[in-house]
């Protein structure tokens, strides 16, 4: 598995959709961004954590492009006829899907946070007491961005095309967007990633909260896609 995971590392770094996204998403985080004025570091965490459900949305194009290609280039029978488990080609695909996606979504407010703090100061109380709660309130969008993820990492393996793996999982983050929008937009939020997302910035919801939702989905969304997977036919 560890020969796998290096050759998808391999991959990603050399994916100029990856690179695109990337840079798309830290110039549109900073787009949303323009009307803050001036933030400090501490500031800027929020700020910029509260449009990550936005930019989630070039991580449903980074599914359909990581995923969706692989079926049509054959890639994965290729792995399964060189002798490798089912199991740790999907693995090693969807851990380096979900990292990938987490960079395109978090490099914006990391650099955001970076830029403000050297500009103006980290404000709060201390660097060193806010720390442990930035550390967690990163992995936690961490996690729910992956439990997002899940969605196209399914629809790949169901739908084995590009252009689906991108319209299926973009039609559920607007209904997500839609639903959050609606007359029990707070009810739904608790039991839905995005929701959840929205939630622990406003300060709404806990970080126990939020991992625990996350994890769920991510865990059923995964689950369903291998299962799927080791009993597809390739070709």
């Amino acid at each position: 598995m560890y020969c796998l995971i290096k050759a998808e590392l391999y991959k990603l770094v050399h994916d100029k959709s990856f690179f695109i996204l990337s840079a798309l998403s830290v110039m549109l985080g900073s787009f949303l961004m323009l009307d803050q004025g001036q933030l400090t570091g501490y500031d800027s965490v929020s700020a910029s954590l509260y449009n990550a459900p936005i930019l989630m949305l070039l991580t449903c194009v980074f599914g359909a492009l990581y995923l969706g290609k692989d079926f049509a280039d054959h890639t994965l029978y290729h792995m399964i006829c060189a002798g490798h488990s089912r199991n740790h080609v999907f693995f090693s695909k969807a851990i380096l899907f979900i990292v990938g996606s987490n960079i395109i979504l978090l490099l914006q407010p990391i650099l955001s946070i970076a830029y403000n703090t050297g500009s103006h100061g980290w404000g709060g109380h201390s660097f060193g007491s806010d720390s442990s709660k930035v550390i967690a309130l990163f992995f936690t969008t961490a996690v729910l961005n992956s439990a997002m993820c899940g969605i196209s990492l399914l629809m790949a393996f169901i739908c084995r095309d590009i252009g689906k793996t991108l319209s299926i999982p973009a039609l559920i983050y607007f209904l997500n967007i839609f639903l959050l929008n609606g007359p029990n937009a707070k009810t739904i939020a608790h039991f839905i990633p995005l929701g959840q997302l929205r939630l622990l910035i406003e300060d709404s919801s806990s970080i126990g909260a939020a991992l625990l939702v996350g994890i769920i989905f991510l865990m059923c969304f995964c689950l369903a896609a291998v299962r799927i997977f080791n009993r597809s036919e390739l070709y």
